[in-house]
């Protein structure tokens, strides 16, 4: 059973300068952290399966209907895992689709304003499929991912592929990091056995500098400049501790970017005490005030922009 239709669409004949334009994907991803080789791809998708493989064994029956994070209408965990699954799934199939050189097209899916309700319907379409069913699923497109990312080339990777769900078309690589991110991070303590214990706590430090490198870059492709407007600005995040570094995400009115390494100017800069803080505030699983108090958390510049920051980014 899958809850996303397949896409669906004609071969199309690659542009002339397709080997040029990859290559210029390929030198924004500015890859210091190695987070958009293949063969790390494709080890971090292995590491994380075995991650979340080892997390669930430890969860209890009755723990998969409790909610997984601190919001009112959040998920149960066994919805954050059937939300999950679908969406590994969707990256793998999008990104093969990307590869064959055809325009992803969803059916039902056209504008990102339809993804909460893209959502839902992927998690409804799943409420008859067991757990374990839905743990098999989900580390299956996990170890999918791994082996379509092993043998690519970097032209393959710096591919770009428009999709309806990102307000900047990514590439072949930044799907795949997107994929990494979205399971490892944003839903990586809704699937943990214990909120105290989530999934990123076990990456090893190089592991979690390429993810938090990933995230940035997905943080980039969900900005949406329909919100932002005329907006020009570059927002900064230092990060101390292991698996830490600088980051910085520039956004204007063509959409975002996300970037390793630290700017020459930013509008407003965020450091953290360590990268488990960072993932729990963009998880909503730790409130700012009190670590802004003690100071593990410090804002600098426009303060403003920096009040804005969930409502641009947030992805429904």
């Amino acid at each position: 059973m899958t809850e996303y239709p397949p896409t669906d669409a004609e071969p199309i004949v690659p542009e002339l300068d397709e080997h040029a334009a990859a290559e210029a994907a390929l030198a924004r991803l500015e890859d210091r952290s190695g987070a958009f080789t293949s063969y790390a791809i494709a080890r971090d998708f292995l590491e994380l399966s075995e991650i979340f493989a080892g997390s669930f064994e430890r969860v209890k029956d009755e723990d998969w209907n409790r909610r997984s994070d601190r919001r009112a209408d959040g998920w149960t965990m066994r919805q954050a895992l059937a939300h999950t699954t679908a969406a590994a799934e969707l990256f793998n199939q999008v990104i093969l689709t990307g590869l064959e050189g055809r325009p992803v097209v969803i059916p039902g899916f056209a504008s990102r304003d339809q993804l909460k309700e893209i959502n839902q319907a992927a998690i409804e379409a799943r409420a008859e499929q067991s757990v374990h069913e839905l743990v098999e699923a989900f580390l299956a497109a996990l170890h999918g991912a791994a082996r379509i990312a092993a043998p690519l080339a970097a032209d393959q990777l710096g591919r770009v592929v428009p999709v309806p769900f990102y307000g900047t078309a990514p590439t072949v690589a930044e799907l795949f990091g997107c994929s990494l991110a979205h399971a490892g991070i944003i839903h990586g303590a809704q699937l943990a056995a214990a909120r105290s214990r989530p999934i990123w706590i076990f990456f090893q430090p190089g592991m979690m500098r390429r993810q938090l490198t990933r995230l940035f870059h997905l943080l980039g492709l969900v900005y949406w400049p329909e919100r932002g407007g005329d907006l020009h600005a570059t927002i900064g995040v230092n990060v101390a501790g292991q698996g830490g570094g600088s980051w910085h995400v520039r956004v204007g009115p063509d959409g975002g970017q996300g970037k390793i390494g630290r700017a020459r100017t930013t509008d407003v800069t965020f450091s953290f005490a360590s990268a488990d803080l960072l993932c729990r505030v963009l998880t909503y699983q730790t409130r700012p005030w009190r670590h802004l108090v003690l100071r593990r958390i410090r804002v600098s510049g426009n303060l403003g922009l920096a009040r804005r920051i969930p409502q641009l980014f947030a992805p429904t």
